[in-house]
């Protein structure tokens, strides 16, 4: 009598191995088609009246047209490009010298293409607001002065700015005295 001995393990590897192999060929199961009364089609794992196994031994690919439908033409929404709206400073010219005794100075720009909104000038620390563009600022001390100009929508939105510009006020001084030249 032969006897044959197998570790423990080896019975555990055996047993996996055969119980993997009768699961995939008890989930290989067959798929019924069943054609109903009203034409829709069923497919299912279990027969029913009339079913027919469905082959899936060769390669399928099924087309299927309809010709009973009409398909119809989408209308195209075409997208509107935003207006790209530029802010154009009028005066002073950029690093321009302004001689104002009275240290005044207009300050204007324009918006293209034209739009509701105002206009924000930001000069020290300040904000000024025209709906015309144009800003007049009255006694300022000789000094350098860096503005910025936005045009605001009329919903609150910044629509154009001018770049970070700057102008010079000078001033007469007061210590000098003009010369008379009556000689």
């Amino acid at each position: 009598m032969n006897i044959v001995k197998c570790s423990t393990s080896k019975w555990f590897r055996l047993l996996i191995i055969l119980g993997l192999a009768l699961s995939s060929s008890a989930h290989a199961g067959k798929i019924y088609k069943t054609v109903n009364t009203d034409g829709t089609i069923t497919y299912s794992d279990q027969p029913t009246p009339g079913a027919i196994e469905v082959d899936f031994a060769s390669n399928t690919t099924t087309i299927v047209q309809n010709p009973n439908i009409q398909t119809k033409q989408l209308k195209t929404i075409k997208q509107k490009k935003p207006v790209e709206h530029a802010l154009n400073v009028i005066s002073p010219v950029i690093d321009g010298t302004i001689r104002n005794a009275m240290g005044n100075v207009t300050i204007s720009a324009s918006v293209t293409p034209n739009a509701p909104g105002h206009y924000e000038l930001s000069l020290h620390e300040k904000k000024l607001r025209s709906t015309s563009g144009t800003f007049l600022i009255k006694d300022l001390p000789r000094g350098e002065y860096s503005y910025q100009i936005n045009f605001v929508s009329t919903s609150g939105k910044v629509i154009a700015s001018s770049s970070v510009r700057r102008f010079f006020m000078h001033k007469p001084s007061a210590l000098i005295k003009p010369q008379n030249n009556s000689n």
